[in-house]
């Protein structure tokens, strides 16, 4: 890929369902970037869940310089969503749609401890 992924977090670790989760992808790109899109899709146990994709300018400031920069995301996971083993893949593509970069977050989501406020 031209552009290689340098590290992944995710907050919190686990994610707790009901509550937000936030993503963080650290780029260092050898190239500017003016545009392009985001493609993330989730997997529940190996199986399809969902899929999004995003204008690269609507999730970051554009034209990306050359240069490390991070890409953050954040998401509310609705109180239904089942605990269990989740895959993110993330790829970022260029304007005419080439794979620029690709990575998998693996990460679990668990149920809130119904103890934790008393």
């Amino acid at each position: 890929y031209s552009v290689k992924i340098k590290d992944v977090e995710v907050l919190p670790d686990p994610v707790v369902s009901g509550q937000d989760a936030a993503f963080s992808v650290s780029f260092p790109s050898g190239a500017r970037l003016a545009s392009g899109k985001l493609a993330i899709t989730v997997y529940f146990h190996g199986i399809f869940v969902h899929r999004e994709i995003y204008d690269l300018c609507q999730k970051t400031s554009c034209p990306v310089e050359a240069g490390n920069f991070v890409l953050k995301s954040s998401q509310n996971l609705p109180s239904v969503t089942p605990s269990g083993a989740y895959r993110l893949k993330l790829e970022m593509l260029d304007p005419k749609n080439k794979l620029l970069a690709c990575a998998m977050v693996n990460f679990d989501i668990v149920r809130p401890n119904p103890l934790a406020d008393q």
